[in-house]
């Protein structure tokens, strides 16, 4: 189990439990797969490390990078709508924990992928080190956890990823040559893959590839990953291709230039 302590939001995508400040959350990220009609339940954990009592609030939103910005996804995608939280607000004593039902009720005829996020603050705190919680403006920073919630549907097989554009985006003074490309979600699954340079050396036909960088893509996203090329790569001439790996049965995706490496 993994957890991070921290004085400031806090929002994993890859682990079970999250602490911040002097509570805990867990799971951070939640998957339902209820077909249209259908309903289904989860259980959502919040202990209070605290040494006082503390009251917590847990409202539903979308993430702000996914509304209001180019290439983002629109609000209709939220499934907020969709979920009933029991309780949304609640005490905990020192050493506390609830447990909290997350219900997902999926309308008739609805089998598209949808997300929001489920905030859960503390209203109070209880720190001795309020002091460094303040901000410039003399406000008091609340602590939050923030919880990844996604419903598809197990009938929803529409896993569909693209790559391109890949370049060059490294200056002559960096110690590393970087590059580019845009990874596009253009089916209605969340895509969660990898992608990873292959440099193939064109006269001695050697292959070269750097660690694999993991990605989650949203539906309808567009997202922009920068790749270095690995460190030990000889100088020459070669055909550079950045892969995207989503699994799923799917194929391979690719896109390719020609570098050269003094």
């Amino acid at each position: 189990m993994y957890k991070i302590f921290s004085l400031l939001l806090l929002s994993l995508a890859f682990s079970n439990q999250t602490l911040a400040q002097d509570f805990e959350v867990g799971p951070v990220k939640m998957m339902f797969s209820c077909e249209g009609g259908q309903i289904e339940t989860k259980m959502l954990m919040v202990r209070n490390h605290a040494t006082e009592k503390q009251q917590f609030v847990l409202t539903l939103g979308m993430p702000n990078d996914t509304i209001g910005q180019k290439n983002k996804i629109k609000i209709e995608r939220s499934c907020k709508d969709w979920i009933t939280l029991s309780p949304a607000f609640f005490d905990l004593n020192p050493n506390e924990s609830k447990e909290i039902k997350v219900v997902m009720q999926v309308p008739p005829g609805h089998s598209e992928t949808r997300w929001c996020d489920l905030y859960v603050v503390a209203t109070e705190e209880q720190s001795s080190i309020g002091a460094d919680k303040q901000t410039r403006a003399g406000v008091k920073v609340r602590p939050r956890i923030t919880v990844k919630i996604f419903q598809s549907p197990k009938s929803n097989s529409n896993y569909k990823g693209r790559i391109s554009d890949l370049k060059e985006i490294s200056k002559a003074k960096d110690t590393l040559r970087t590059f580019q490309v845009n990874i596009s979600n253009i089916g209605d699954k969340l895509l969660d893959g990898k992608v990873y340079l292959i440099a193939s050396n064109l006269e001695t036909a050697k292959e070269i590839k750097n660690t694999p960088k993991l990605i989650s893509v949203l539906p309808g996203e567009i997202k922009q990953v920068p790749i270095d090329l690995p460190r030990n790569i000889p100088s020459g001439k070669y055909s550079l291709a950045a892969i995207l790996d989503y699994g799923n049965n799917s194929s391979l995706e690719a896109v390719q230039i020609n570098i050269e490496v003094k």
